[in-house]
């Protein structure tokens, strides 16, 4: 008999199901009459104490969250979360779990420990600021439910816990934890529920305790760093129904003493689930594979990722194998089956199968097990990331009569899409419902789907699909993906017919037409009710944004990246049901104001960015929504910091960068910083210092403040952040931020150029270990580098251009991994060029400083560098020969380097510098093998010698300066047949001879060749030898020639200009329809002229800044 999918999703929550239904009733007692107990029980006023303490330990970021906590409440018993004993009075239930409400923030204090009746504990989905798993729930001994579920950030697993003997439900998942687990968790002999996955560091071995919890129904210890052999006593939990051990990559089905392995399965007779995902030697293990198929009610198998293979299936082939029929659900993706045994293997060994998952194997055969000849009930069938061949096994999978759902993503299918559908045209047409084919290079026109009557989602997202999108389009649709692809045109207004349409989403593509004939035609029919996903981001859609009040389902209106204009008018309210309204990169103009918003209460993601908007809200006003991310860059806030930010508590991402602000930033932004992940206010002119606030910001966030007028000391709750840039400020002091004695475990860029730092760094760099990126250039700071600096083992990049830092580069730095830019200009640091540089350098920068000595030969191992400026010191020797070991000059090689992160890409030249030193002797001909140089500056040296007609071979050089130096001989004519220099400088050399002819060097001013006396020819007015005689007989100029002589001359002018004006314009006054033509011709160029300068301004406006930028680097 058929079981549906639906049977099969609700068998999958039976186990979990049967034990939170049993505290249900544990608790009912109470829980369910909470109201009429507060009638009739008193509230323990000890209990009631704890419990306030507990809310005054928490940020409550919505003062309607813990309303009913009222102080003046002596009814503890009927507050918000709380149950307590009919009898006794007593709290036994506290239910705080932030799923249903939203997150609470703050710190478990120790007050919960006098709660000591209490019975269920959920504090799940929270966000506490401990800073490590806290050692107090172990004293609630009659704790019979505890649910800590992704609530803390690190830590250890307490060992008290192991004291909680009544405990039944146990979760402390997704916390971070560390360590091993206790095995005095064996002693939990009441213990139905555990579940300690996904904290990705819980460690070592599985205690063979954990055998001793008799009464387990599910075991969940996924996704850590266990290793070793999973214990044989785990056979003892004879009630255990689901057991997850997958993603440990270290944990073996067997070692060297215990070949067979796997008996202790056949007493798990009860179970359903088990899930071996990652487990990396099961294909040693004959005996497993028999002992999971003798698995009576085995429901779902998950072994994906176990390096399963056909070998391995012939193997285990000898004794056949027969699932229970009970299975339903079997994943063996990402193992490394190749051809078609694995489906007889499959089928052979169950008949019952629904869900069938052999995505990411290695098919290289075509499939071709026939599927019309096998009794199946399959619903579900995923092959994605297999190689199908082109998609000549396609048909096979037609003749599957119960086939829902079918993934075919990224499969290298390349044929035409009428193709492929038509291959798929079997009897499983007619079930599918599900279709994925994304991420393929399928071509051909957007396809009629009509002749799938069931589908309900298709996804053609990431192919090579054109055309326009057609009528044909299944009744059913639920779900329509065809993104990035290049469908042109607009939508037909058939798709407002479509009545279950809930997504549609055409982004990337090439849509052009009106966006208000777009959603008239999905308006038109009942399609308008239903939508709830829009996405048209990324296209060429045109026109104003009208009023959409009329889509009451929409959630989610994504128009990024659009030609939108116009503005949006007064009295247009935006759905009320929306909860993401993407507006960004369009040609947006007006204002914008609260009433726009109207009743917008489930508004969570707002991005208006990149238009040219003005905000104005109402100053008292209080939005009606809570957002989680808020994009308003490039909008005009106004000079006054917006208030109405001060009622977003819920905040993960903002950014109000170059929004024109000008205020003080007042306190409360501050203090509300604490939920973000990203905060972007840079680009203003915001002033006042940041308070140094006892808050904790969330880890690794993203702070950007760049460009405002903030001074003062950097606060020390920036210590907590990932990315830290604050350039372009007057901030003054560091001592706060970096000297506190706590360690900086996860920042790892930060950027305080320009400021107004000055005196000495401190030296307290060793807290930051996971720094990778500092910039302080373009401040005041003196004295020595700090020697703790050699404790940034992670560092990357560090520019310390243009201070007044002295001395010797301390030792230490060499302590340094593999740093890849070093950016020292502009201060006066002095001794020898350091020998211990990374050999991974890519950019080094030593410029104006004041080194001394020869070029170290260490500078021969930088194989990377694409920047080397050494120039402006007191550097004296020959320069190396081993120029040629600089491969990213002389390869044709693209960059790989990590300060393309920071830095603008048009600043990474491919150069070297080593003009005003001391250097002496030849240019090495080694020089000519650097074919990537696009710049080479040797002035103001000693060198000597000729320059090699090597140079001829640096094609791509655009600039070459060897003033000021001691070379002597001619310029080689080589140096002609570089057609891309566009700075020369030769001068004041002792070159000789001819200046070699070429279009190039002719070009230059003579300056470029100024103060060598010996050299001759264009674009010099000295005549070289031989040139005389030419000179003397050269052809008479016009100026010699008589007047009589340009009469002829100025007669032809004359009649042509006659015959050409007439031959035009006469043509023109008479005939009206050619009048008509040109006219129209002469305002197609005009406008072709204009839409170019339009186009192109802004890129050519950011080319002219990012000239700019290179101009004031290299000064």
């Amino acid at each position: 008999m058929k079981m549906s999918s639906v049977v099969v999703c609700t068998i999958k929550l039976v186990g979990t199901i049967f034990v939170v239904l049993q505290f249900d009733l544990l608790f009912s007692n109470y829980s369910g009459v909470v109201a009429v107990a507060a009638k009739h029980v008193a509230c323990i006023q000890k209990e009631r104490h704890a419990l306030l303490e507990l809310k005054a330990s928490f940020v409550l970021d919505d003062s309607n969250l813990l309303q009913s906590w009222d102080s003046k409440s002596d009814g503890c018993c009927a507050w918000e979360g709380i149950g307590c004993s009919n009898q006794t009075g007593h709290v036994e239930m506290l239910d705080l779990n932030g799923d249903q409400v939203i997150p609470f923030r703050g710190k478990i204090n120790r007050s919960v420990i006098d709660l000591q009746n209490l019975k269920y504990l959920n504090l799940s989905f929270n966000r506490m600021s401990n800073d490590n798993f806290p050692e107090l729930f172990g004293s609630l001994r009659n704790l019979r439910f505890l649910d800590l579920q992704s609530s803390f950030r690190g830590g250890r697993i307490p060992n008290d816990l192991a004291r909680l003997l009544h405990l039944q439900y146990l979760d402390l998942s997704w916390n971070g934890l560390k360590g091993t687990i206790p095995h005095q968790f064996g002693n939990l002999s009441h213990l139905q529920h555990l579940d300690l996955s996904s904290n990705y560091g819980v460690a070592g071995t599985i205690p063979h305790q954990l055998g001793n919890l008799s009464h387990l129904h599910y075991l969940d210890l996924s996704s850590n760093f266990l290793v070793g052999t999973i214990p044989h006593q785990l056979g003892s939990l004879s009630n255990l129904q689901e057991l997850h051990l997958e993603y440990n990559e270290g944990l073996k089905v067997q070692d060297q003493n215990n070949h067979a392995g796997g008996e202790w399965l056949s007493n798990l007779t009860l179970l359903t689930h088990l899930d071996l995902s990652g487990v990396p030697n099961l294909k040693s293990s004959h005996m497993w594979m028999q002992m999971i198929g003798k698995l009576p009610k085995i429901q779902e198998l998950k072994l994906s990722g176990c390096d399963l293979s056909d070998l391995y299936l012939r193997s285990i082939s000898r004794s056949p194998l027969n699932f229970s029929t009970s299975l339903a659900i079997l994943d063996l993706s990402s193992n490394t089956f190749s051809s078609s045994n694995i489906f007889e293997w499959v089928f052979n060994a169950t008949t019952n199968l629904i869900e069938l998952d052999l995505c990411d194997n290695f098919f290289e055969v075509t499939i071709s097990y026939d599927f019309g000849n096998t009794r199946n009930h399959l619903e579900k069938l995923d092959l994605s990331g297999t190689d199908l061949q082109g998609g000549t096994s396609l048909e096979s999978f037609s003749d599957i009569c119960s086939l829902q759902s079918m993934h075919l993503d990224y499969s290298n299918l390349n044929e035409d899409i009428s193709t492929i559908l038509r291959k798929l045209s079997g009897c499983a047409r007619y079930s599918l419902q599900d279709l994925s084919l994304h991420d393929n290079q399928i071509t051909g026109t957007f396809p009629d789907l009509s002749i799938f009557p069931s589908l309900k989602t298709i996804d053609l997202s990431t192919n090579k699909l054109n055309g326009k999108v057609p009528h044909g389009i299944p009744k059913s649709s639920e779900s329509l993906i065809p993104e990035s692809n290049s469908i042109e045109g607009g939508i037909p207004e058939s798709f407002g017919n479509l009545c279950p349409l809930r997504s549609l989403d055409l982004s990337s593509n090439k849509l052009n037409e009106d966006l208000s004939v777009i959603l008239h035609n999905i308006s038109f029919g009942c399609a308008k009710y239903s939508l709830q996903q829009l996405n048209f981001a990324r296209n060429k859609i045109t026109g104003m944004v009208p009023d959409m009040s009329g889509f009451s389902s929409l959630e989610s209106l994504l128009l990024s990246d659009n030609l939108l204009n116009g503005n949006i008018l007064k009295n247009y309210t935006f759905p009320y049901q929306l909860e993401r309204l993407y507006l960004d990169s369009n040609k947006l103009e007006g204002v914008i104001t609260d009433s726009h918003f109207g009743n917008m209460s489930k508004l969570m993601d707002v991005d208006l960015s990149h238009n040219s908007l003005v905000l104005k809200f109402s100053e008292d006003w209080v939005p009606s929504f809570q957002l989680y991310g808020m994009f308003l860059r490039s909008c005009i806030l106004g000079p006054r910091f917006p208030k109405w930010l001060q009622s977003q508590k819920h905040l993960q991402v903002l950014d109000i960068s170059d929004a024109g602000s000008s205020d003080v930033v007042p306190v409360w932004f501050w203090t509300q910083t604490t939920n973000l992940t990203s905060m972007n206010v840079s680009y203003n002119n915001l002033t006042g210092t940041i308070p140094n606030l006892p808050i904790r910001l969330n880890e690794c966030c993203q702070v950007i403040l760049d460009s405002n007028q903030f001074e003062g000391s950097i606060p020390s709750f920036f210590r907590r952040a990932e990315f830290l840039q604050m350039s372009k400020n007057k901030l003054s002091e560091t001592h706060l931020f970096l000297c506190s004695n706590s360690t900086i475990d996860k920042l790892r860029i930060l950027d305080l150029s320009m400021n107004q730092l000055s005196r000495k760094l401190h030296d307290c760099w060793s807290h930051l270990k996971a720094l990778e990126f500092l910039d302080l250039s373009d401040n005041t700071l003196c004295g020595e580098v700090p020697s703790s600096m050699g404790s940034l083992l992670e560092f990357k990049v560090l520019i310390l251009r243009n201070n007044s830092f002295y001395g010797k580069l301390p030792v230490s730095l060499k302590n340094c991994k593999n740093p890849i830019m070093l950016d020292l200009g502009d201060n006066r640091f002095t001794g020898p060029i350091p020998y211990w540089l990374g050999q991974q350098m890519q950019m080094l920068s030593l410029r104006r400083n004041q080194f001394y000595g020869s070029l170290p030969q260490s500078l021969c191992y930088l194989q990377n560098i694409e920047l080397l400026d050494l120039s402006e010191n007191n550097l004296s020797g020959r320069i190396f020969k081993c120029l040629k070991n600089f491969s990213a000059m002389s390869q044709n090689v693209s960059s790989t380097s990590v300060e393309r992160q920071f830095k603008n890409n048009k600043l990474i030249l491919r150069s070297i510098d080593l003009s005003r030193n001391q250097l002496i002797g030849d240019i090495p001909e080694e020089i000519g093998n650097l074919i990537e140089l696009v710049s080479l500056n040797l002035s103001s040296n000693k060198l000597t010698g000729e320059i090699s007609s090597k140079i001829g071979r640096l094609t791509s050089l655009d600039s070459l300066d060897l003033s000021r130096n001691h070379l002597s001989g001619p310029i080689p004519p080589s140096l002609a047949q570089i057609d891309r220099v566009s700075m020369l400088n030769l001068a004041d050399n002792n070159l000789s001879g001819r200046i070699p002819i070429g279009t190039q060097l002719q070009s230059f001013d003579a300056s470029s060749y100024q103060g060598n006396v010996d050299l001759c020819g264009k674009p010099l007015e000295k005549i070289c030898p031989g040139d005389e005689e030419v000179a003397h007989h050269k052809p008479e100029t016009h100026e010699e020639s008589s007047q009589e002589d340009k009469k002829p001359i100025y007669l032809s002018v004359t009649l042509g200009f006659i015959t050409g004006f007439w031959g035009l314009w006469g043509s023109l006054f008479l005939s009206r329809t050619w009048r008509h033509t040109y006219v129209l011709f002469l305002n197609y160029i005009v406008d072709t002229v204009y839409v170019f300068i339009v186009l192109n301004a802004t890129e050519f406006q950011m080319w002219l800044r990012g000239l700019k930028s290179l101009t004031d680097y290299l000064r």
